[in-house]
């Protein structure tokens, strides 16, 4: 179950495919003279069989792994209880207890929502839409254009981020999703495409504050139309064409015949439809 579970959401939550901390890592803004914050995430897997889904954010970390066959355990771990924002003394230990809890709750909240997405009937029409936010009407929510995709790639990447992430971290993922990490993209792109999704109810603002977090509907709804889009249209339609040649693999993964009986149907469905592939 846990293999599964890292399967299906480590591509959502921008957690590395291989066992080697690389992938995203972003420097903020900092005075000369201090160490950069550590923003990443790692997929680590020791020798003896044991697989650790890591998240840092800066002083932070949220850690999930198996344990024996049949405990999952989660931590939340602060390296610098100033990134708790509650206070370092001692009388301030039940808050940052609190505050430790409350990460893991939305950890797995993140976590269960994109292991199990979903779709509303209406989601494929009603995100097109425009909506309106007082005097201001603003776009839909078109994920066939490159740019509102990366973005909402990126709104996943730091979902599970606790406290939030405001406009300047959305812009600082974007850019690194972007191809050959695209510097044009600058928050003030990333202030109107978060007003957007917004709009659709998908990012709400934290109250009295500047950061911005992804609900669960949210999360559920961006990762189903991102794995309807990555995961079947797009491999579907790319094997509609002719048939493959030649004798059959001897190792077939299921997922691998779920899309050659489909491409078969498919194919059958659109003779009879006089539609060309």
């Amino acid at each position: 179950m846990f293999q599964g579970l890292i399967d299906r959401t480590r591509r959502h939550l921008d957690v590395p495919k291989l066992c080697t901390i690389f992938g995203y890592k972003h420097r903020p803004h900092h005075r000369q003279g201090k160490k950069p914050l550590r923003m990443l995430r790692v997929l680590d897997q020791p020798a003896y069989d044991l697989t650790v889904f890591k998240v840092h954010f800066g002083p932070l970390t949220l850690k999930l792994y198996d344990k024996g066959a049949r405990v999952l355990r989660v931590e939340a771990i602060a390296h610098n209880v100033k990134g708790l924002r509650c206070g370092k003394v001692v009388e301030k230990l039940p808050i940052m207890l609190i505050q430790l809890q409350r990460m893991v709750i939305d950890f797995l909240n993140v976590v269960q929502a994109a292991y199990r997405s979903y779709l509303p009937d209406d989601a494929l029409d009603t995100l097109l839409e425009p909506t309106q936010r007082g005097t201001r009407q603003l776009a839909g929510v078109d994920l066939q254009k490159p740019r509102i995709r990366t973005v909402s790639e990126a709104v996943l990447a730091l979902a599970p981020k606790p406290n939030g992430f405001t406009v300047a971290e959305l812009a600082a993922k974007v850019r690194d999703l972007m191809p050959a990490g695209d510097s044009t993209y600058t928050s003030r792109h990333a202030s109107y495409d978060l007003s957007k999704l917004r709009g659709k109810i998908l990012v709400e603002r934290i109250d009295k504050t500047r950061r911005y977090r992804i609900p669960r509907a949210g999360i559920r709804i961006l990762a189903g139309m991102l794995v309807l889009r990555e995961k079947v249209i797009k491999p579907v339609l790319a094997g509609l064409g002719k048939p493959r040649r030649g004798p059959a693999p001897k190792n077939v993964q299921p997922i691998d015949q779920h899309y050659d009986n489909f491409q078969r149907e498919m194919r059958r469905t659109f003779e009879t439809l006089a539609l060309a592939a």
